[in-house]
């Protein structure tokens, strides 16, 4: 399963859910909307990784049944299952690492000390390793990604992919779509769920494991 998390004042349904559709059909995907603006990090963050664990259990014993793909805001939430679970391959996209910083004006400040927290409690984690992948815009007009995504990264990073040119709304290219390719492998066996409708590709209100 590939889970696909939009960015603030997105939606499921965005550009990277329907090209992750196009290029990896035989994978289930999952790319829940979530309302930024009103839910509490700690519950988003909590659905998605009760998602993670529920295909983990469906298959026990491969370490790539899951995949999570993060835009925006949604790249800080790819980033923090990562670190909780960095055998799980992560790509994040422009990801706002400091949300309590970029999104401290458009936030109630109730959330954004809810944000402050929750990436205090991580800055000194070195989870990741070679599973997570960082494509970022050298001329995102949102992120100062020297600033604020380069120092929350890992010591000694390598997997920081640099887009010439790139801006925040970041367009599949040759060059992201070597970084996808090589991350995401083709399912094992058959088509993931072999037609069960549990398995279809869904975009949308959050929904149960």
């Amino acid at each position: 399963m590939i889970i696909n998390i939009h960015g603030f004042g997105g939606e499921g349904n965005n550009s990277k859910y329907r090209w992750l559709c196009e290029n990896f059909p035989r994978h289930a995907i999952y790319s829940p909307t979530f309302h930024y603006g009103t839910e509490e990090p700690g519950g988003i963050l909590e659905h998605l990784k009760n998602k993670a664990e529920a295909c983990r259990r469906e298959n026990p014993g491969s370490e790539t049944s899951v995949y999570v793909v993060g835009n925006s805001l949604g790249g800080f939430f790819a980033w923090l299952l990562n670190q909780a679970y960095p055998r799980v391959p992560a790509i994040l996209i422009n990801p706002s690492l400091v949300p309590f910083l970029n999104l401290w004006d458009r936030i109630p400040e109730r959330l954004c000390r809810m944000y402050l927290k929750l990436t205090a409690s991580r800055v000194c984690e070195e989870g990741g390793g070679d599973r997570l992948h960082v494509i970022v815009g050298d001329a995102d007009e949102h992120i100062d990604h020297e600033r604020m995504t380069r120092p929350m990264l890992p010591t000694h990073f390598k997997n920081l992919h640099v887009i010439k040119g790139g801006t925040h709304q970041l367009e599949m290219t040759p060059e992201t779509e070597t970084v996808f390719r090589t991350v995401i492998q083709a399912p094992e066996g058959p088509t993931e769920g072999n037609g069960d409708s549990k398995y279809l590709h869904y975009h949308g209100e959050r929904k149960l494991p």
